[in-house]
């Protein structure tokens, strides 16, 4: 059985979200979980007060504040820095993913004999439920240059709702730069270009509801960010020493994990 899983979830202004999902995970996978990182991206209502009420009934809980400079990729590269020793797996997923809960059990059966299991909202029809088009454009340009141009066939690897084994994510953590949503295609796409094993479920996604609060994806605002990671893409694919290099962790040997 799978143990001593880490999951981080970035929280900005999201007081209600995080007062329904924790519940939901932990009821259903408490004997899977070693931690849950809740990282408060400077939240300007309760998400913070939330989360400690949160921990006194959950002791998992582990709560990480930011107070300054907002940005879902440094919230995602501080919970990464704070993951217990004793943590072997780590889940990344958004406080409104609600209605996916159910699927980390997928995520669970199928990480063996992979280094990473990431989920696809495209992988099946129907999946989408009111996603903005312009989104839907974005998303499906880059995924399909990056088959083109990079040679990277997975149908999405842009998603923040992924289950990695910790010593991929300790390789992966230095070249992690984006400081805002393209940290969910680094994620995604330097494990790949670099080698290790990645597999895919199909999941699904529904746009948030008034009482889930307003989305902080703002596509026109991060597009420059993503723009720069496919560069980067583009030279890693014509240097592959480079990544391996670069990704090279102080307490391992080689990229990407041996299994």
């Amino acid at each position: 059985m799978l143990k001593n899983l880490s999951i981080i979830i970035p929280a900005r202004n999201e007081e209600n979200n995080l007062a329904r999902i924790i519940p939901l995970i932990v009821k259903k996978y408490h004997q899977h979980i070693l931690e849950i990182i809740v990282v408060d991206d400077n939240s300007t209502d309760g998400t913070y007060l939330s989360a400690w009420e949160l921990k006194k009934q959950y002791k998992k809980i582990k709560i990480v504040r930011r107070i300054r400079n907002p940005g879902v990729g440094l919230a995602i590269k501080e919970g990464i820095k704070n993951l217990s020793p004793k943590s072997e797996y780590v889940l990344f997923m958004d406080c409104d993913f609600l209605a996916n809960v159910p699927d980390i059990a997928n995520f669970i059966k199928k990480i063996d004999g992979f280094d990473g299991v990431t989920g696809s909202r495209f992988m099946t029809r129907g999946s989408l439920k009111n996603y903005p088009f312009i989104k839907l454009i974005a998303n499906r340009s880059f995924h399909f240059l990056s088959q083109l141009i990079i040679g990277i066939p997975h149908s999405d690897l842009t998603n923040n709702f992924k289950l990695y084994r910790k010593n991929l994510v300790d390789k992966l953590y230095p070249i992690l730069r984006s400081p805002n949503f393209a940290i969910n295609a680094e994620l995604g796409y330097y494990p790949v270009i670099a080698g290790a094993s990645i597999g895919q479920i199909p999941v699904s996604w529904k746009e948030r509801t008034r009482l889930m609060g307003l989305s902080k994806f703002k596509i026109f605002r991060v597009g420059p960010s993503y723009f720069l990671v496919f560069l980067r893409l583009i030279g890693m694919r014509l240097q592959p020493a480079r990544i391996r290099t670069i990704a090279a962790h102080p307490k391992s040997d080689s990229f990407p994990p041996k299994r």
